[in-house]
């Protein structure tokens, strides 16, 4: 329960907060809005190729070199873009079962991912094979609701971050689904939701 005395702390320090958001207020006013856009993507499943062209679904659609020149036409438009993905990156193709996730994260970064978070299928090689391929991601992965710290993970991953485009500040946080039940035990080990 919140006391009198902590909640006139807390509400002094958010006006004085806001206080110092003045400025930046005012230029936006004598400005007009700045204009953001986010792209984000999610269960991408290791879809390097587009889906077969006799598919029941999807036919000829997805692929890492069709995302890869809509994002690349989409920043040409515009300059304050965010590209985020929320996970079940790898999983589903053979790219994956030969690779290990490594293609898929190399691919995002190329492609210049801002942040990811995850889904169950990214814990399909358990935290080993997840801490293998963090190398290969040229961008951070954010999870708020998980705890690494008895897992070989810890301190690997931020719960969010804050990005900067055109003056303003963005935050972004990620958050995971409960992985008991969904994924095997041994494949998120410790790992706390």
């Amino acid at each position: 329960m919140t006391s009198r005395r902590s909640f006139l702390q807390k509400s002094l320090l958010g006006t004085a907060g806001l206080s110092l958001l003045g400025p930046s207020l005012l230029a936006e006013a004598a400005t007009g809005p700045a204009r953001l856009v986010v792209l984000h993507t999610n269960d991408m499943h290791s879809r390097i190729e587009p889906f077969p062209d006799n598919a029941p679904q999807w036919a000829g659609l997805g692929g890492m070199a069709r995302r890869e020149a809509l994002i690349a036409s989409v920043r040409q438009q515009e300059p304050n873009v965010l590209l985020l993905d929320s996970g079940d990156i790898w999983q589903g193709t053979p790219y994956f079962n030969f690779f290990q996730g490594e293609l898929e994260y190399k691919l995002m970064s190329r492609m210049k991912y801002d942040a990811s978070t995850f889904g169950n299928h990214d814990f399909d090689n358990g935290l080993a094979g997840l801490q293998k391929q963090l190398p290969n991601a040229g961008f951070p992965f954010l999870i708020a609701n998980y705890d690494f710290s008895s897992t070989p993970l810890v301190g690997r991953f931020q719960p969010y971050k804050v990005f900067e485009k055109a003056g303003a500040r963005i935050g972004v946080f990620g958050i995971g689904i409960e992985l008991k039940g969904l994924v095997a035990d041994k494949n998120f080990g410790t790992t706390q939701y």
